[in-house]
């Protein structure tokens, strides 16, 4: 539960279907999927949503809002 709510990379492409997904938090590599069940490309910084037995549910997250 320590890693709920933290922050991580992208480090495999996140893909449910095709049962791959990999993210680094806090400087270890977890086994990941996405909790709405989008792609989610290396790369892309997410949110820790839950655990689901080893695996983290991970979000996309948000980019910040534009200053105009």
């Amino acid at each position: 539960d320590r890693v709920v709510g933290m922050h991580g990379l992208v480090t495999q492409r996140i893909d449910n279907e095709q049962a791959t997904g990999q993210v680094r938090v806090g400087g270890q590599i977890w086994t990941a999927r996405s909790a709405d069940g989008s792609v989610i490309t290396e790369g892309e910084s997410v949110v820790v949503r839950s655990i689901s037995g080893v695996k983290l549910m991970v979000e996309k997250q948000a980019a910040p809002a534009a200053e105009n």
